[in-house]
């Protein structure tokens, strides 16, 4: 697997390619979830979907983790959240799987 791209090796810029081999794998080019609300190159639409594709990740692990099955890598599901919360917030965008009240 290739290192995720480190915010000062490309702060808060993200290619075409990034974000294309971003929205397949997020962790293989963001550090952490608060690296895509950060970015200065993606649209709050382009955000949102990245974080959401790697909630869908993050879910899949935490569920192989309760499970036995994820092989010692932790889920970053909570962290993820936190980021789609705080993205939707500051962008005034509607997260179709918000459920706070």
């Amino acid at each position: 697997m290739a290192d995720p791209v480190k915010p000062e090796d490309k702060p808060g810029v993200v290619t075409a390619k990034d974000y294309d081999k971003a929205l397949l794998i997020p962790s293989q080019v963001f550090e952490g979830p608060m690296d895509i609300v950060n970015s200065h190159s993606l649209t709050p639409e382009q955000k949102l979907k990245l974080l959401k594709s790697w909630e869908v990740d993050a879910r899949s692990m935490q569920n192989a983790t309760s499970e036995n099955m994820s092989g010692g890598e932790l889920s970053r599901f909570d962290e993820v959240r936190e980021a789609v919360i705080k993205l939707c917030d500051q962008e005034g965008l509607t997260d179709p799987d918000d459920i706070r009240s």
